[in-house]
């Protein structure tokens, strides 16, 4: 048997530089990049926000960019991990956690699934090159935060449609 492929893609975003768009813009940024469970993620809109665009980043990275079609909702949060039919992905998140916490002083604490679809997740599957009928792209980050600094790492692989379960 082959392990499976994976695409890893890691980004940094300023939270002041994302505090000032949502101003510029209102609550129409927030909306265009974030869906209403990623806009929980931290108390302060402006870290959910940057935190939510620092993992999107990293996962248009791990897809090989923006694909014709291309919407930041191509990526839903589903949940904490284990990914359903992939759980072995957050072992190989986790390993690759300590080297980006090294070379950046940030704490990578927080996690987060996601759902891959659309044109995003039609450039996986041909970049994962995923023969299987009917299968699903999943993905999993990690990210944290200091100061005006957020840090996301994450990681896209493939797993059967019937195994992910978003809520």
């Amino acid at each position: 048997m082959t392990a499976p492929l994976v695409l890893f893609g890691v980004d940094v975003v300023d939270v002041a530089r994302v505090t000032r768009a949502m101003s510029y813009s209102g609550p129409a940024y927030t909306r265009h990049v974030a869906s209403p469970a990623e806009r929980e993620l931290h108390v302060d809109p402006g870290l959910a926000t940057a935190a939510t665009v620092a993992v999107k980043e990293c996962l248009v990275k791990a897809v090989g960019g923006r694909p014709p079609g291309f919407s930041w909702h191509d990526f839903e949060a589903s949940g904490e991990a284990p990914l359903p039919g992939a759980e072995w992905a957050e072992p190989l998140l986790a390993a690759a956690v300590p080297e980006v916490e090294a070379a950046t002083g940030v704490s990578m604490t927080e996690r987060c699934a996601y759902a891959v679809g659309g044109a995003s997740g039609s450039a996986a599957l041909a970049r994962l090159a995923d023969p299987r009928e009917g299968a699903a792209v999943v993905g999993l980050a990690r990210w944290g935060f200091r100061g005006d600094l957020v840090v996301a790492l994450a990681i896209l692989t493939t797993t059967s449609r019937g195994a992910l379960r978003c809520p």
